[in-house]
């Protein structure tokens, strides 16, 4: 479960990362938007790479969400497969051992 918890912290540190690197480059440009007209592309150019850059942050942590959640998945059917395996090995012997107690409880009287 540390491993689910670990990738939503990524994914909370890129989008918190993606969120100060947007509302920096607002306040960017709105320092750029006071000044004269032939600084509007260049707001636009640092305004298209911040999005760019946040756009990129975030893919970059949806896919390794994706990567930690097929590794835990196929964790989790190594760990099914285990248990089945432990228990086809003990179930005969376990069933015995609930009927033979049953068994001397009747005998014995009991309930």
């Amino acid at each position: 479960m540390s491993a689910v918890q670990e990738v939503l912290a990524v994914l909370l540190g890129a989008e918190s990362e993606a969120k100060r690197i947007v509302g920096d480059a607002k306040k960017d440009a709105e320092t750029v938007r006071r000044t004269p007209d032939m600084l509007g592309m260049d707001r636009e150019r640092r305004m298209e790479a911040v999005r760019e850059q946040a756009k990129g942050i975030i893919s970059n942590a949806a896919l390794a969400a994706e990567t930690e959640a097929h590794q835990i998945l196929s964790t989790g059917k190594e760990d099914r497969g285990r248990v089945k395996t432990r228990f086809d090995e003990n179930v005969d012997a376990v069933v015995a051992s609930v009927l033979a107690e049953t068994v001397n409880s009747i005998l014995s009287g009991g309930d």
